[in-house]
């Protein structure tokens, strides 16, 4: 990382350009006055004073009242707890408003009817976990691979069963049987191997009304997913019957 980097870093945080300018020159420092300041962080003098006194409210800086004025920057550590209290308190405050008005203009009657896609393998077993999470009846998880296993999905899947959901996990591979077991979680063992086109990455079925089903090319994995529809129900009762009759569960 060099300077700018650590500029645009400390912009991301919540600072301005000139604050982070600033902040960034006084560390090289140690001290300064203002002109010291412009000339190190390329910014320009007037600009420095307000970008200072910006600082100083943040908890970044102090200033030596003296003819000219002094600056100098707090610790790093002072500096990091300061920027992280920032940081969380703005983003408390957005999700606070954001959850206050979330989907108060939704098209219910769209929102059964959706069916969505995401891309990522973290953002699919975000969606699988937010799924599970929400089982009140039965679940039921499969992957052929461990990397579509991860213990998060894992995690989320072994509460359900503890608090009496009836989970299922399917797999062919051997480590993804065991890492379910393990967990406490019924398991079936596929001994002939299912090969769909495209190649499928990991299922979740979960209480007759939500399915999340990702396909993996090779390098990036990408899910559908629904809930509440007539579609998810729909395919969710086919493929439960498919599971049902090919592996007797």
């Amino acid at each position: 990382m060099n300077e700018s980097d650590a500029v645009d870093a400390l912009t991301r945080l919540g600072l301005s350009t000139y604050e982070a300018r600033v902040f960034v020159a006084l560390q090289r420092l140690g001290t300064g006055t203002a002109s010291d300041i412009a000339e190190v962080a390329d910014v320009p003098r007037s600009q420095v004073y307000g970008a200072a006194e910006d600082l100083e409210h943040a908890g970044l800086l102090e200033v030596q009242q003296t003819t000219p004025r002094r600056y100098r920057p707090v610790s790093l550590d002072a500096a990091r707890d300061h920027l992280r209290e920032r940081f969380e308190a703005d983003r408390d405050r957005a999700f606070d408003y954001i959850e206050s008005v979330q989907s108060e203009l939704a098209d219910t009657d769209e929102s059964r009817e959706a069916v969505w896609t995401v891309t990522g393998t973290d953002a699919v077993a975000d969606r699988i976990v937010e799924a599970v999470t929400d089982a009140d009846d039965r679940v039921l998880f499969g992957t052929a691979r461990m990397a579509f296993f991860p213990d998060v999905v894992q995690d989320v899947i072994a509460a359900a069963a503890d608090r009496g959901v009836a989970v299922q996990v399917v797999s062919e591979s051997e480590d993804v049987i065991a890492a379910a077991a393990d967990r406490g979680v019924a398991t079936s063992h596929i001994t002939e191997p299912v090969h769909p086109e495209p190649p499928t990455s990991r299922i979740a079925l979960v209480d007759g009304n939500a399915i999340v089903l990702g396909v993996y090319d090779g390098s990036t994995e990408t899910a559908m997913w629904s809930a509440n529809s007539r579609f998810a129900s729909v395919l969710t009762e086919s493929l439960e019957t498919w599971f049902a009759n090919e592996l007797d569960i």
